[in-house]
């Protein structure tokens, strides 16, 4: 996470062979109308309720979209080298015609071990627990089913970062 001009901003890289699926990943990872949402929310809670607690910006996404493993693992290097890092990695497990998902998270880990890893897919060919032992340490790795909420999974990559 970085903060520029007092913005918090997660940083994502994400990997689908699917288009569409990518242009649902943009759209819930940059989602300004629905940060302005829960601004607006938490204000009218303040005012509603006269809570003293300060309403915390919430962080936007830094988001880098590719449509093949081997592409997802170039875009991870360089972002080593360069010394900005992802967050988080969110990879399909199956991406044809290169290499699967598995493979290119397995890589992306040895790049960085404290890198959030997120599997999503509509075929559970590959259990959790061989995730886990191919790609520890587990409690940086997570695991979606397709068809999912783009929405939830924006948020529940904000509460990753954050207990990070």
């Amino acid at each position: 996470m970085y903060t520029l001009q007092n913005q918090e901003y997660i940083r994502v890289l994400v990997a689908d062979d699917d288009e569409r699926v990518l242009e649902c990943y943009r759209e819930a990872f940059g989602d300004e109308e629905q940060t302005n949402q829960m601004k607006a929310l938490d204000a009218l809670a303040v005012e509603l309720f006269d809570t003293s607690r300060d309403i915390k910006v919430q962080p936007k996404f830094d988001i880098v979209a590719c449509s093949q493993g081997e592409d997802a693992i170039k875009v991870a290097e360089a972002a080593a080298e360069e010394g900005k890092p992802f967050d988080v990695v969110i990879l399909d497990v199956r991406m044809p015609p290169g290499i699967d998902g598995v493979e290119a998270g397995s890589r992306i880990r040895r790049l960085d071990p404290d890198v959030e890893i997120v599997f999503v897919t509509g075929f559970s060919d590959v259990p959790f627990a061989e995730l886990q032992k191919r790609i520890p340490p587990p409690v940086h790795l997570h695991y979606f089913n397709k068809p999912l909420s783009f929405a939830q999974l924006a948020e529940d990559v904000v509460t990753m970062v954050s207990t990070h």
